[in-house]
């Protein structure tokens, strides 16, 4: 069954985060959604070698759109019907169910345990992207161990990486993107991060790096993908202390397990509380990674809508969850967003 998450002002003006008083549901023990979400084997989350996917991005012609939110921040991003021609170029077998939601049928914004909808950019992370520069100007961000989970297209680590380069900032960086799919990775999250990387390089370097005597071709919607740029990408990934680790794979304890190792001090999650059924495992997954990662002050910035029509999570049903979890390290602040037709709220959580 497909649905959007587009809603108006209209449809959502009966719902006010603010007018709901917040408490634990019980004052027994809850039952630990992270003990009872079954991964399926296929899905078990999975680290995977950047090397890799950018080899298998090598010869391609990336076409990008720039899109500048509301803040009047720019970032850049890979036009759909790009992935959709390398896809039906490419002779490996992209997931036949993949290939079917995204260009046959192009209805599904999310089949669950398929596609969780990473193809697209939502409102909401356009939201973070504001945010995200925020904290940049206040905080250490750009020397911090980062989990974007749920990334998508990651238009936030994407503005990460931009403004990383762009500062000139060599201090330690980790920034992990999880999505549950791994073509979700490969064919928009890595390109992405490529293109934004791209767009801090000099005009002249940039045409040296993706041109030849064969691939004349320069245009300032596109990139093409040499094996130079990619050498001078990981080149730069090493002279500024980055480190980029994809994951795939589902959430749930071992997923959280897999990213402990990077002792993660700020987690990013835009439209990730959707569904009733995993809208628990959210937000037991950044209670226990923020906890687990030995740092004196961890962050997370959520992103959601209000409220999901027609798929039962919302902002409220969160935030109740949330409180009923946590303890005294923990610190909630919530904002909401008018701007436009949507009511949309942007959630941060303390640990200290």
């Amino acid at each position: 069954m497909s649905f959007a998450f587009g809603f108006t002002d209209e449809d959502l003006n009966d719902v006010d985060i603010h007018d709901t008083k917040v408490e634990p549901t019980s004052k027994g023990k809850i039952e630990s959604a992270l003990e009872t979400f079954n991964v399926l084997p296929e899905h078990q989350p999975r680290i995977h070698c950047l090397s890799s996917i950018l080899q298998t991005l090598e010869g391609v012609r990336l076409t990008f759109d720039n899109y500048i939110t509301a803040g009047g921040h720019i970032v850049y991003r890979r036009e759909l019907y790009d992935v959709k021609h390398q896809i039906m170029m490419e002779e490996k077998d992209v997931s036949s169910k993949l290939s079917e939601l995204l260009i046959e049928r192009n209805d599904a914004d999310v089949q669950s345990n398929v596609y969780e909808g990473g193809f697209k950019s939502w409102e909401c992370s356009f939201d973070v992207v504001d945010a995200i520069h925020a904290v940049t100007e206040k905080s250490g961000l750009l020397n911090s161990s980062i989990l974007e989970l749920g990334c998508g297209t990651a238009l936030p680590s994407c503005y990460i990486i931009k403004r990383k380069f762009e500062e000139r900032d060599h201090r330690s960086m980790s920034l992990l993107v999880s999505d549950f799919n791994f073509e979700v990775l490969r064919l928009v999250t890595i390109p992405n991060i490529m293109i934004n990387w791209a767009s801090t390089l000099a005009v002249e370097e940039l045409h040296r790096l993706t041109t030849d005597e064969v691939n004349s071709r320069f245009e300032n919607n596109e990139v093409f993908i040499t094996k130079e740029l990619i050498q001078e990408f990981e080149k730069q990934l090493q002279l500024y202390n980055v480190q980029i680790v994809p994951v795939s794979g589902s959430w749930g304890r071992e997923f959280n397990q897999l990213v402990g190792q990077y002792k993660i001090d700020f987690i990013i999650s835009s439209e990730t509380i959707y569904s009733p059924d995993t809208l628990p495992v959210v937000a037991e997954s950044i209670k226990n990674i923020l906890e687990n990662a030995g740092t004196t002050h961890g962050q997370a910035l959520i992103a959601a809508k209000n409220i999901y029509f027609g798929v039962g999570g919302s902002v409220v049903d969160f935030l109740t969850y949330l409180n009923s979890i946590k303890n005294s390290h923990f610190e909630i602040e919530v904002k909401e967003i008018a701007d436009s037709s949507l009511r949309r709220s942007l959630i941060t959580i303390e640990y200290k």
